[in-house]
């Protein structure tokens, strides 16, 4: 099973957290990483319901079958992720996550806490960067394959 948490891109400062815009550099990392994960072929994607979160999604441009827009990822921990993953059927294998930080980082280097590459995620990840993770199960535990990064 293959799983990529993704750290929403760079957003615009602004008094209410929830509705920050992404900066147009924000747009510009999520089409980049959009062509990255083009051809991953997600099933699902879940997505934080903060206007970053919805607006890196969408900046992505990929075809994703099924988005549910969730702010249990806004207000959320490693565990909420964690709980959403349990609950998905065993014919799901291609997942994609949008969040924000520290969520993102501690979810990764929990399922990848064995792999030889959890020091990359262990103290954070900058805006637009995808952890991929190859997963037993969606409880865990997996490795980290990659990590990309603007």
């Amino acid at each position: 099973m293959r799983l990529v948490l993704m750290r929403h891109a760079e957003a615009a400062d602004g008094s209410s957290d929830f509705t920050r815009p992404l900066t147009e550099a924000g747009r510009r990392q999520a089409r980049e990483r959009g062509s990255q994960l083009a051809d991953y072929g997600f099933q699902l994607a879940l997505v934080s319901d903060a206007a970053r979160a919805r607006e890196t999604f969408e900046n992505l441009r990929i075809t994703v079958p099924e988005v549910t827009f969730d702010k249990e990822i806004y207000f959320g921990s490693h565990e909420t992720i964690i709980d959403m993953m349990r609950g998905l059927p065993e014919s799901t294998h291609d997942v994609l996550i949008i969040g924000h930080e520290p969520t993102i980082s501690h979810t990764a280097a929990i399922l990848g806490s064995s792999s030889p590459r959890v020091h990359e995620v262990r103290v954070g990840v900058p805006t637009a960067t995808a952890i991929i993770l190859e997963l037993d199960g969606w409880s865990g535990p997996g490795d980290i394959v990659d990590v990309l990064r603007s």
